[in-house]
């Protein structure tokens, strides 16, 4: 979890087009990252045929993932961890098979987990906001749908470790103490200890689990490790996580709006972060997540309803306010893909009581 936030300035979408070395395995590599780069389809050509993401239609309903249930299925699991007993992942893999399946199907799941409205912190709705996110952003990464199941997994448990921190921590208003910091720190290593009691079948969930806060440049914990020392998945699930913290509020902060988010996590946090999870962040939560806000071209402000595969800068809008700064009440849904006159000039804070 990151325990940092910040403010919601206006940002421009020429503002994400940065120029950047990454590091690589066996040597550096110099390229850029840009949105426009980012969200281009790639070539059909290009794809292996087993590896193309079906084409999925519409969910019909909001409620078609029992998110309640699964964050519930979760809950049991920490629950069980926390009291030393065994468990087993049956039920969790279920739900986790229907949140692929929703999250291939549009962005009703995407919204779900991106509201902020709940109180206080939920570690379970924590875990649960990641799976859906770490699916999004390997949905964006060009993962098979196979590997989309395990990366949900991995998110749904990530921080099953957690267990064994006191809930007045995970509550603290204020800023930890090094005792408290060093007593976090050692979750991933817990959280593997208590999933390798799954049998081998799972070490691969225990090794994801245990390397998620491990960073590209070698910044992260509990070893250090660093760019191709760490497991695929704990790349993506790291930056899911990273991702949900900063767009929930915390005890200890504010939370930051969705577009905000991205802009920092490829730019002043890119080191942490290879390449292809970033392309995979841009990719699947879009250059203008569910939920942020924009300002058009006729001076209106508009939150996004729902993202736009094929026309990824010209989302379905509801426009909130005016020109003239008056709200709009009930919103007016526009979809910018057939309404060529419109077009989103750059990225704003929300208005005030959004």
């Amino acid at each position: 979890m990151i325990l940092h936030g910040g403010g919601h300035p206006i940002v421009r979408l020429s503002d994400l087009v940065r120029q950047s070395a990454l590091g690589k395995p066996g040597g550096r590599e110099t390229g850029s990252l840009s949105i426009a780069a980012a969200v281009s389809p790639r070539p059909e050509s290009e794809a292996p045929p087993d590896e193309r993401l079906p084409a999925a239609g519409p969910l019909g309903r909001p409620d078609a993932f029992p998110y309640q249930q699964a964050k519930q299925e979760i809950a049991r699991i920490l629950d069980a961890a926390g009291a030393g007993e065994s468990f087993h992942l049956g039920a969790l893999q279920g739900f986790v098979a229907d949140l692929v399946r929703a999250v291939l199907s549009g962005d009703d799941l995407l919204v779900q987990a991106l509201d902020d409205s709940a109180s206080p912190f939920d570690l379970a709705r924590h875990m649960l906001n990641t799976a859906i996110f770490a699916v999004k952003i390997g949905q964006g990464a060009d993962c098979r749908v196979e590997e989309l199941s395990w990366i949900g997994l991995a998110g749904c448990l990530h921080d099953v470790g957690m267990v064994i921190v006191p809930r007045r921590i995970l509550e603290k208003p204020d800023a930890l103490n090094t005792e408290e910091t060093t007593l976090i720190r050692r979750h991933p290593e817990k959280g593997f200890r208590i999933l390798l009691g799954l049998g081998t079948e799972f070490e691969w969930l225990a090794n994801t689990v245990l390397q998620e806060h491990e960073r590209e440049d070698g910044s992260g914990y509990p070893r250090g490790i660093r760019g191709h020392e760490i497991h695929e998945y704990a790349k993506l699930v790291g930056l899911a996580d990273a991702y949900e913290a900063l767009t929930h509020s915390r005890p200890y902060r504010h939370r930051q709006g969705p577009f905000e988010v991205v802009k920092r996590l490829i730019s002043s946090d890119r080191s942490k972060f290879p390449d292809r999870a970033l392309k995979g962040l841009i990719r699947g939560l879009s250059a203008f997540p569910v939920g942020s806000f924009v300002r058009l071209n006729s001076e209106e402000t508009a939150r996004i309803a729902a993202t736009n595969s094929a026309f990824p800068l010209r989302p379905v809008v509801d426009v909130v306010v005016g020109p003239r700064g008056e709200r709009i009440v009930p919103a007016r849904r526009v979809d910018l893909s057939a309404n060529t006159l419109l077009y989103i000039v750059e990225a704003c804070s929300p208005p005030k009581g959004a």
